[in-house]
């Protein structure tokens, strides 16, 4: 019996995957796609949601889609960019309060094309969340999106490293809990600010020699005003 099951599992078709909708929250990721299986002519649709920290792999291709939401969008950073080419500056400075949180794919062949979901931290400190319309990459009247190859390409970059997130297991580090040997006088205090973690030793006046931290450092380190990827 276990011959044949093992005859079996070498006989079946490995699935196409084909991502579909992407979404980016709180450092998760939920993806929809499809699973194709071409001989035998059938496909599945699946949600997946885990609980893995996103690499920062994900986190830098999904940020160039942020050239293309000002773009496509009209906002007045378009113009202060290289769109096609964007640097650190204009990724870091020009664009830092444009944040990508996600992408929805649609059409097929020449109608293919896609719709991003950004957010954008206002000056008052408010969050303005953005759907930026459904943009074709190519289209046949040649009155398309300007930049609608490069925007291609990095969508298709941003399904590999969600590809390899989902089924290779390439994700960001995540610290669950460490135990501190400390003397009896003292305990520690980890409190964030900003992108930091910081770690203090001070006098203890009563309890246990060791302090267990809960908190993961990439979970501590996100700001509390405006998180990047809600």
């Amino acid at each position: 019996m276990k011959e044949e099951e093992k005859e079996l599992e070498q006989t079946q078709e490995a699935p196409v995957y084909e991502i579909q909708k992407v979404k980016v929250n709180n450092s998760r990721l939920t993806a929809e796609y499809q699973e194709r299986f071409r001989e035998a002519n059938y496909s599945n649709k699946v949600t997946k949601q885990s609980a893995q920290i996103v690499h920062d792999d994900l986190r830098y291709a999904l940020s160039l889609l942020a050239p293309h939401v000002v773009s496509i969008c009209e906002m007045p950073e378009a113009d202060r960019i290289n769109v096609t080419d964007p640097s650190d500056t204009d990724l870091n400075e020009t664009l830092k309060d444009i944040v990508v949180t996600g992408y929805s794919k649609g059409g097929s062949a020449e109608s293919a094309g896609v719709s991003i979901q950004a957010q954008k931290l206002l000056k008052s400190g408010k969050v303005l969340n953005i759907t930026v319309p459904f943009v074709q990459y190519e289209s046949e009247d040649g009155d398309g999106y300007e930049y609608g190859i490069e925007l291609q390409q990095a969508i298709s970059r941003c399904d590999y490293e969600v590809d390899a997130y989902l089924f290779e297991g390439k994700c960001g580090l995540r610290q669950e809990s460490f135990d501190f040997d400390t003397p009896e006088e003292s305990a520690i205090d980890a409190t964030s600010q900003g992108d930091t973690v910081e770690i203090t030793v001070k006098p203890k006046r009563r309890g246990r020699k060791k302090k267990e931290v809960e908190e993961s450092v990439a979970e501590a380190a996100e700001p509390k005003a405006f998180d990047e990827f809600a």
